[in-house]
């Protein structure tokens, strides 16, 4: 019978969230190594976001094996651009007609739409590509903000004090 609870999570995203408890971190796992690439099969609009991605983020951030995650999000992204443009062109029609009954439909475009943009959602949460994930990476020696309320407690951590 194997460890009981939820997996710990990889050595790598641990230091990347920083470690508050000060525990050892133990590595566990291989290093992925190499630079991501952008594969041929990909379109020019997907070829164009991964460039964008790739120069975006840290170096450190995405390795070779990550191509293939960053291929699915950016095959996304192309379909999706283009149902926007369906869907703009002036003469679309949300709604069409199906079959020989008449029955109507949603056009399929729109479905491709949301559909995609739910797959980026979802792969882009994976790849730190949304705001919520991207705060919670902490990449080693980047400056932390100074807080806002720094200035409200004196140098020595007293209180300041109250004057009428």
């Amino acid at each position: 019978m194997g460890k009981r609870g939820p997996k710990p999570k990889l050595a790598a995203l641990s230091k990347l969230d920083g470690n508050p408890g000060k525990r050892v971190i133990e590595e566990s796992g291989i290093e992925a190594l190499g630079e991501p690439f952008i594969p041929e099969h990909l379109s020019d609009d997907a070829r164009g976001c991964i460039e964008v991605i790739k120069a975006s983020m840290p170096s450190t951030v995405y390795s070779a094996l990550d191509s293939f995650l960053l291929s699915a999000f950016v095959t996304a992204w192309a379909l999706h651009k283009l149902a926007a443009h369906k869907i703009n062109d002036p003469s679309f029609e949300h709604v069409i007609t199906v079959g020989d009954n008449g029955a109507e439909a949603q056009s399929p475009w729109l479905a491709i739409l949301n559909k995609q943009a739910a797959l980026m959602a979802s792969l882009g949460d994976r790849l730190g590509l949304d705001p919520k994930s991207r705060a919670a990476l902490k990449l080693p020696g980047a400056k932390q903000k100074k807080s806002k309320f720094a200035g409200l407690l004196g140098q020595n951590g007293s209180s300041p004090s109250l004057s009428n």
